[in-house]
């Protein structure tokens, strides 16, 4: 297990944070260094995600959103937007880009939600034939009315143009969760869907490929393989490597 625990539980933000740099993975999850930097982004994402999941929860009716958002927003997005874009007024567009989507938002007509927040702690099988602890959280299950197909669904904050930039990696994230619903549910995901609500609710989606789930399985494969067999000198190492950008 190299520096980590003979019970350590993966998920998929720390093989991610390997793959894009192991020494900022070594900082974050072997030092214990984190950085608590937040910005005005990230409140708002937090801000309407919570709202969509207390719907989805039956907590919140549509209407109670919006009056949820107002409500909260100046308590909740306090971080200042960077100079820019605060400059060209994105703080106000920000916000009433906020109340378009929620005043229109359309509750996923024609789908079931089956579940929101569903948190889960599984044995990752590997591709090696082993498998590893493992944990994550679906924002929503769905099921679709006309086909009774099973989605998994992602809430995002990303425009459109951003999503697309980096969609392979997305989805390689919702095919490795794809192991949970096939133990849970009996069998694997028909679709693979993400809600955009900063592009009014666009809801990218694609079928889901067995082919896809064991290339996104063999990659996770080799980050934990890479995780554990690291030593200190290979995390320091890292340190000089010209990727590293921590």
């Amino acid at each position: 297990m190299g520096l980590l625990g003979e019970n350590h539980v993966y998920s998929y933000s720390q093989l991610s944070s390997f793959d894009e740099c192991r020494y900022g993975f070594y900082l974050r999850r072997i030092e214990g260094i984190e950085n608590p930097a937040s910005n005005a982004f990230a409140e708002r994402g937090s801000l309407i995600h919570d709202l969509l999941d207390k719907w989805a929860k039956k907590i919140l009716t549509k209407e109670q959103m919006l009056e949820e958002y107002e409500r909260r927003y100046s308590n909740e997005v306090v971080t200042a937007w960077p100079r820019m874009l605060a400059a060209k007024g994105y703080a106000k567009k920000a916000y009433e880009t906020g109340i378009q989507f929620l005043e229109n938002f359309d509750e996923f007509k024609g789908y079931e939600v089956i579940s929101a927040e569903e948190k889960f702690n599984i044995q990752l099988p590997l591709s090696n034939g082993e498998t590893r602890p493992f944990v994550g959280i679906i924002d929503m299950m769905l099921r679709e009315e006309s086909s009774g197909d099973i989605i998994i669904c992602d809430h995002k904050s990303k425009s459109l143009q951003s999503f697309n930039k980096s969609k392979d990696e997305m989805y390689r994230q919702q095919l490795i969760y794809s192991a949970y619903v096939k133990e849970h549910y009996g069998d694997y995901p028909s679709k693979l869907m993400f809600h955009l609500f900063n592009e009014g609710g666009v809801k990218p989606e694609k079928l889901f490929s067995k082919e896809e789930y064991n290339q996104a399985i063999e990659w996770a494969t080799k980050q934990i393989i890479g995780i554990e067999e690291s030593s200190v000198l290979d995390w320091l190492v890292c340190k000089e490597k010209s990727d590293y950008f921590y």
